[in-house]
């Protein structure tokens, strides 16, 4: 690995003398080289030099256990004005990186279902409400005193303003992927969490709104912006009620052809934001448009798929912000510091005091508080765009990107340790009340949302087949079944009868994590390899045990060698048919030897009875078919 490194920092060593010095080599070899078709353009070199950078030190950040957005940003400073000065400005690869943006907010409007908002309860939708507002309504008049009595937070006509609302917002990408390495994503406090980060994405849809008229805040222009939101908002609904259902039911058995609809759908209303008459931004667009393909049970399926082409933009966006950094100086830092230490305040004000005041419990209320202790990506963001507007300066975009720093390190320490932090609190609190030690850890009332901890990859005979046994034996099971499967067809019948489903590619880990939230105890596919596409059931093991390490997998094989694969790959139980109709047919036997080996009456009996219990499930009307032919995955 010291190799390694040593090897991508002298490449980048060498691509930085030879910017600096063209000279050296000359005039005739570099027109030999273009003569030749080996010279690269600026922007691919540009961009070839900031991937580089930004793996190597996102490698870094990861074997430190810190977010790799962090690694993104340092790519960009290796790599720019205060680095190696390979890449001269931000601006080089500010074009091609704002890609990385707008994909960013698609995914974002994606897990926005409004529907699902309101089945959340008092405390998720009053807390997430008023989160925002409290939180940088009171760091803003803070921060606006501590300029006025000689702290800077940057140049900029707003740049007090910007750093108290932007550390409002909490970090999305920080939160889930703690949430989904503890399992704690369908916890209680995990689901208000995830709740209050979804209404706090809603609030930055506002502020984007509001934004580009903050200069000039006449009534008639916000409300100009507002009414257009409005308009391109039915413009979107409408083609989701009416057009989309159909284009995308008939993409929805070829993956690729989905993934391509739903990017065109987001650069369409992209296109149409940004007509003259209407004038809105592209990235507010695309968030609205992944606000209304939200409800489609295809969200998870775009989110899994575009994350990938999502990853190679953003990397790009956060190393441009990284080239903005001027060098570093030890005010701004330790504004940084004063800036995330006023976060950690307020944070109790905005979200634990409320949470508190519903009725959700002190417990709750700390954990969700501890868990949402960040500063959102969605902040860098917004200050990128300020300075665009020049509502900012780069001093302003500094202190920000130092208290987002601070704040994501500290944050994999103060979640990964949030119960014992709460523990010894609620202890120090209790004592100093001089009430008793344990006194206050409830959780509250957990008045929204069911846990399913059963998952069916795929929906095909046998699942059906068990759907129907637990339908006519076992009914209270349904409510615990969530079935991931390409067939949508039979999802309307299955959630009339109680069992939850999503459209999703179950080879995809990707995929899975957004179809499914929370950890299973049990997944399950019952679809032998002929039936499979694109994977095969020791495959499945491998990714349900990535995605959920703690569940407990049963697979379907053909033949005893296929068991033995099966088991040394991981799963727990193994179903092979041919050895499931010898144990029944035994079980028949024995348990009913009387029947079986007395008079012809008998046995007779004995036969009717089974066939009535099959044509008992048969006849149920609320039975849903399974797929019959091969499962394209």
């Amino acid at each position: 690995y010291f190799l390694a490194f040593s090897g991508i920092v002298l490449v980048l060593f060498l691509t930085a003398w030879v910017k600096a010095n063209p000279d050296d080599h000359g005039a005739e070899g570099l027109s030999a080289n273009h003569h030749h078709g080996t010279t690269a353009s600026p922007l691919m070199r540009n961009i070839a030099v900031s991937l580089t950078s930004c793996g190597m030190m996102a490698f870094i950040c990861q074997l430190a256990k810190q977010p790799l957005i962090l690694g993104y940003l340092l790519g960009g400073v290796l790599v720019g004005p205060i680095g190696l000065q390979i890449v001269d400005s931000h601006v080089e690869i500010g074009e091609l990186s704002s890609l990385g943006l707008i994909f960013l907010l698609f995914m974002i409007g994606l897990e926005l279902d409004v529907k699902e908002l309101l089945k959340m309860g008092k405390v998720v939708l009053l807390t997430g409400l008023m989160q925002f507002p409290i939180c940088a309504g009171i760091q803003i008049m803070i921060f606006n005193v501590l300029q006025m009595i000689g702290l800077s937070f940057g140049t900029g006509p707003y740049s007090s303003m910007y750093v108290g609302m932007v550390c409002a917002i909490s970090s999305t990408m920080i939160v889930v992927k703690l949430l989904g390495e503890k399992g704690e994503m369908e916890s209680q406090p995990g689901r208000l969490t995830i709740g209050i980060l979804i209404f706090q994405d809603i609030w930055a849809i506002v502020v984007l709104a509001i934004q580009p008229n903050l200069a000039s805040p006449e009534i008639m222009g916000i409300l100009k912006t507002f009414g257009m939101i409005f308009v391109l908002l039915c413009i979107a609904m409408a083609y989701a009620k009416f057009i989309m259902p159909a284009m995308l039911y008939h993409s929805s058995r070829n993956i690729e052809s989905m993934l391509v609809m739903s990017l065109a759908w987001c650069f369409f209303l992209g296109i149409v934001a940004i007509l003259p008459f209407i004038g809105l931004s592209m990235e507010l667009a695309a968030l609205i448009a992944g606000v209304a393909l939200a409800t489609f049970p295809y969200s998870a399926e775009f989110n899994g798929k575009i994350k990938y082409i999502r990853d190679f933009f953003i990397t790009l966006f956060f190393a441009g912000l990284g080239m903005q950094i001027p060098m570093p100086s030890i005010g701004a830092i330790a504004t940084g510091a004063v800036v995330a230490v006023a976060v950690l305040i307020f944070r109790w004000l905005g979200i634990f005091l409320l949470v508190v005041l519903m009725g959700g419990g002190p417990k709750l209320g700390a954990i969700a508080t501890l868990n949402l202790s960040q500063v959102s990506e969605f902040a860098l963001v917004i200050c990128s765009l300020g300075m665009g507007f020049g509502h900012i300066n780069s001093d302003t975009m500094t202190i920000i990107i130092w208290t987002f720093a601070i704040l994501a390190i500290a944050s994999s320490y103060i979640m990964g340790y949030s119960e014992q932090i709460y523990k010894k609190a609620a202890a120090l609190g209790n004592k100093l009340r001089g009430r008793p030690v344990g006194e206050g850890s409830e959780h509250g009332h957990d008045d929204h949302g069911d846990h399913r901890d059963i998952l069916l990859l795929g929906y095909h005979k046998v699942a059906f087949m068990l759907v129907a046994e637990m339908k006519a034996k076992s009914p209270q099971l349904l409510k615990r079944i969530h079935v991931v499967d390409f067939n949508q067809d039979v999802m309307p019948k299955l959630r009339a009868i109680g069992v939850s489903c999503s459209y999703g590619d179950i080879s995809s880990p990707d995929v899975l994590e957004h179809a499914f939230h929370g950890t299973p105890k049990i997944v399950i596919c019952s679809i032998p390899d002929w039936a499979l596409r694109g994977i095969d059931n020791e495959g499945l093991v491998k990714v349900s045990k990535k995605v959920w390490p703690s569940c407990h997998v049963i697979v379907t094989a053909d033949n005893p060698e296929q068991t033995v694969r099966l088991y040394k790959a991981g799963a727990d139980y193994v179903l092979r048919m041919a050895k499931l109709c010898a144990e029944r047919l035994h079980e028949v036997l024995t348990e009913n030897s009387q029947e079986a080996f007395g008079d012809e009456g008998e046995l007779a009996e004995l036969f009717s009875y089974f066939k009535d219990k099959d044509k008992v499930l048969r006849s149920s009307k609320s039975f849903v078919e399974g797929s019959k032919g091969p499962v394209n995955q």
